[in-house]
C-alpha cells in the first residue's frame, strides 16, 4: 500500500512532465466558419437597456409591456439573423475560394452586412427609447446605479487582465486600451 506522502512525492513529480506532455501536442485544431451564435437567444442581440432590467424590480404591467415589445419584432431579427448567416457564409466563400479575390463583389457583401447592422442598431435603439418610457424615474435611477457598478467592475477587470508592459501612462488616454 502507497502511503499518502508517497503519493503526494509521486504526484508531485510526475506533474512536470504531465505539462510537457499536454505542451508537445499539436493544438487541436479550432471550428471551420463562422463562429455559432451563443446559446439562450438564437443569436439576437438585446438592446442596450435589457441587461440593466435584472437589478430592476418591474410591476407586472410593466413585465408584460416590455415582454410584448421585445417579441413584436421577434421574426424580424429572426430574419435578419439568418440574412447576416448568409452574407458571412458568402463573404467566407469568396475568401477561400482559390484565385484572387473579387474584390467588387466583397465589397458589396460586405456592404450589404454593414446596412443590415445599421438597421439592427436602429431598432435597437427604438426598443431601448420604448423600454426606458416604461420606466418609472425610480427603477431609471437603479438602473443607473447599477450600470455604474458594472461600468467600475469592467474597469477593474480589465486593469487585472492587462499585461504588465502595456500598464503605464501611454494607456491613460485610450479607455479601450488591452
Amino acid at each position: 500500500m502507497i502511503s499518502k506522502k508517497t503519493f503526494c512525492m509521486l504526484a508531485l513529480a510526475a506533474a512536470p512532465s504531465l505539462a510537457a506532455l499536454a505542451y508537445a501536442h499539436p493544438p487541436v485544431p479550432g471550428p471551420v466558419g463562422p463562429v455559432p451564435p451563443p446559446p439562450g437567444h438564437m443569436g439576437m442581440m438585446m438592446p442596450p437597456l435589457m441587461g440593466m432590467l435584472r437589478g430592476v424590480d418591474l410591476t407586472k404591467e410593466q413585465r408584460d409591456k416590455i415582454h410584448a415589445l421585445m417579441h413584436a419584432h421577434r421574426q424580424d431579427r429572426r430574419e435578419a439573423m439568418h440574412q447576416r448567416r448568409d452574407l458571412d457564409t458568402q463573404i467566407g466563400a469568396l475568401l477561400l475560394a482559390k484565385g484572387p479575390v473579387d474584390k467588387a463583389k466583397l465589397d458589396g457583401l460586405i456592404k450589404q452586412k454593414e446596412a443590415l447592422n445599421a438597421k439592427d442598431e436602429e431598432a435597437m435603439a427604438a426598443d431601448a427609447v420604448a423600454i426606458h418610457d416604461v420606466l418609472t424615474p425610480e427603477q431609471l435611477d437603479k438602473a443607473r446605479v447599477t450600470q455604474d457598478k458594472l461600468d467600475a467592475l469592467e474597469g477593474q477587470i480589465r486593469d487585472l487582465l492587462r499585461p504588465p508592459h502595456v500598464k503605464g501612462a501611454a494607456d491613460k488616454d485610450d479607455d479601450d486600451a488591452p
